[in-house]
């Protein structure tokens, strides 16, 4: 067993005893992948005190045998969970199971209960939350997925912005990441020019870049599982001299809670307020409706949390975005965001594009 998985292993089952469950049934995949490595679909992980099993069908068998060590295949025949609840209960196990609710439907916690029989605790995010904090290797994979992602950005803005529509950069982020390595796209790019920006998840589609707009791009690559994520925002043409104002407000905001950052700090008391009083003193407070930042690794949104309502104390080895905005409906929007690792003492950038407003044609 690599040293990775065992250590994975060990503080998963030291999660036990103050969950006052007797095993574990991890069902949500990326806490699969975590604990296990397996990089496929449709897998539960049992781990107690003297056992770790995966379950998954026959389409996965020979992918557990190539990629997992330290967990016993349970080779299911049926319904996943139905087989997985079968092989905890043939191990003689009959105290409380703990559950991940948040990963289950109704319908699939229902057949868990039933099958199972006997107590159930969902122990909310406790497992993922492992993830947290990120090893040696985990950094080293995710400093890749941002140089990955930076100089893909970088390629594909150099093609110019003007005339093209949003949809098709976003497609040529794609091709960007496969030919540098990636696995793919973190998540579905955003692209969006002039008062389409100004939705902060807007979606791509056929609306063309105009000279003058600014122009929102919201990437990140993912490389051996792990996410990047990254916001610039471009001037196609020359923007007004209210643009240029617009963007110095986010991106002192953004400077601001980047120096925030570091271990011990807190997510929202700390790097979200940093941020927002730079917007607020602005007069733009209204505008900046969302948090600061998240936590990113195999998951592009996870702990720790950085927003305005609540968030997470940091520690280093933690990653984590700074994604100030300002969204002017009618007009435009602003962010900028890089993916960052806390430090003891501040921050380590793992994107690293200029943040100075670039005027593309």
């Amino acid at each position: 067993m690599s040293a990775a998985v065992t250590s994975r292993l060990e503080r998963c089952r030291g999660l036990l005893g103050g969950l006052g469950v007797d095993a574990l049934l991890v069902s949500a995949a990326a806490d699969v992948r975590y604990l296990s490595g397996f990089r496929g679909a449709d897998a539960t992980l049992l781990v107690g005190a003297d056992f770790a099993f995966i379950c998954t069908d026959a389409r996965y068998w020979d992918q557990v045998r190539e990629e997992v060590d330290g967990f016993a295949l349970v080779e299911v025949r049926g319904e996943l969970l139905d087989g997985s609840v079968g092989a905890l209960r043939a191990t003689g196990a009959k105290g409380r199971l703990g559950i991940q609710g948040a990963a289950l439907s109704y319908a699939s916690y229902r057949t868990v209960r039933r099958r199972y029989g006997g107590g159930l605790r969902d122990v909310g995010a406790a497992v993922t939350r492992l993830r947290a904090v990120k090893d040696a290797d985990e950094i080293a994979v995710m400093r890749r997925a941002g140089r990955v992602t930076d100089e893909a950005l970088a390629a594909v803005v150099a093609g110019g912005l003007v005339g093209r529509r949003e949809m098709d950069v976003a497609w040529r982020l794609r091709e960007e990441y496969q030919r540098l390595g990636a696995e793919g796209e973190a998540f579905p790019a955003i692209v969006a020019g002039g008062a389409h920006g100004a939705q902060a998840h807007a979606i791509p589609g056929e609306r063309v870049i105009a000279a003058g707009e600014l122009v929102v791009i919201d990437t990140g690559a993912r490389v051996d599982g792990y996410c990047s994520d990254i916001t610039r925002t471009f001037a196609a043409g020359q923007p007004t001299d209210e643009l240029r104002r617009i963007y110095d407000v986010v991106l002192a905001a953004q400077l601001a809670g980047l120096a925030a950052v570091r271990a011990g700090a807190h997510g929202r008391d700390d790097v979200d307020a940093a941020s927002r009083a730079v917007i607020d003193a602005a007069g733009h407070g209204a505008r900046f409706g969302h948090g600061t930042g998240h936590g990113v690794g195999l998951e592009v949104h996870e702990a720790p949390g950085l927003g305005r309502t609540q968030g997470d104390t940091l520690a280093a080895g933690m990653v984590c975005t700074v994604e100030p905005g300002i969204y002017v409906e009618g007009l435009a929007g602003v962010r900028i965001e890089d993916t960052v690792l806390v430090t003891a003492d501040g921050c380590e950038r793992l994107t690293t594009a200029t943040k100075e407003l670039q005027v593309v044609d």
